[in-house]
């Protein structure tokens, strides 16, 4: 029975009128591009495919708190993202926005994030939606600067707001003179978001992000499963804990206790305050 031949994403062959490519015993010579027609020219896909690929895991490594982000069916230079703000004058805000990629990516503009829908923020625009990332990334650096540090930017606006040089005007104007009014306006505005959570996305992009109410049938058993991990991890560090040997000593005295003795303690703290109620 003869071999089965496994598919295999190849590069395009080089163009005919490129650059020749010299062979050397001692190294490899690289060719110089000087146009858009020179030998490297076809594999620019290629090379951006990776650069985005490496981008995405890198994001995937950080494990932003309340970020949640994927690339579009449609072109992996648009991604969808939303941003669950947790604590702040912006709590409770979910935020969904855009994050569109240059073409020449990482050799280009810094990457443009925009809202959508617009909400009220000094550093958003309020017609566009789109936030003044450029204020920290001037200049983009390949070397230097990552997909993921736009998105952590985009993060921490919410919990330190800069009102200098403002995209909106009003908003950096309530912030600096009158903050209870803008506490007021940016209420509102979560409210409003959180009122339209539930509509349809503006494209027809399958990877689009999507709300819709919760169903026990649908989202029950997922939230089961994620609840069952959770505990399944505590079990295992747990008897990890246990094997090892480990110990550490009581605050304030020289008891030494395991993680073990610490575990039940807490769990009979728990189970007190349930019984005191």
């Amino acid at each position: 029975m003869e071999d089965e031949k496994i598919a295999k994403k190849k590069l395009p062959t080089l163009p005919q009128n490129g650059t020749e490519i010299v062979a050397s015993p001692l190294k490899a010579v690289r060719p110089t591009v000087t146009s858009p027609e020179g030998p490297l020219a076809a594999y620019g896909p290629f090379f951006l495919e990776y650069a985005l690929m490496s981008e995405y895991n890198l994001l995937r490594k950080q494990r932003l708190p309340g970020l949640y982000v994927v690339p579009s069916a449609k072109s992996p230079l648009h991604w969808f993202g939303v941003l669950f703000i947790r604590q702040g004058i912006y709590q409770e805000g979910v935020f969904k926005f855009d994050l569109n990629i240059p073409e020449n990516f990482p050799d280009g503009e810094c990457p443009a994030l925009t809202f959508r829908p617009p909400l009220f923020h000094p550093m958003v625009d309020p017609i566009s939606g789109e936030l003044d990332v450029k204020r920290t990334f001037s200049k983009w650096r390949r070397s230097t600067n990552h997909i993921w540090q736009v998105l952590l930017f985009a993060r921490r606006v919410f919990y330190k707001i800069d009102s200098t040089e403002p995209l909106n005007s009003e908003a950096a104007n309530l912030y600096e003179k009158d903050l209870e009014m803008f506490k007021s306006k940016v209420r509102d505005c979560v409210q409003s978001l959180k009122d339209h959570i539930y509509e349809p996305p503006s494209t027809e992009d399958e990877h689009a992000i999507t709300f819709t109410p919760w169903q026990e049938d649908l989202h029950g058993r997922t939230k089961y499963n994620i609840l069952n991990q959770r505990q399944s991890l505590e079990v295992s560090e747990l008897r990890n804990a246990q094997t090892s040997g480990l110990s550490w000593i009581n605050p304030g005295t020289l008891q030494t206790f395991s993680k073990t003795d610490h575990h039940a303690r807490s769990t009979d703290d728990k189970a007190m305050k349930l019984i005191n109620r």
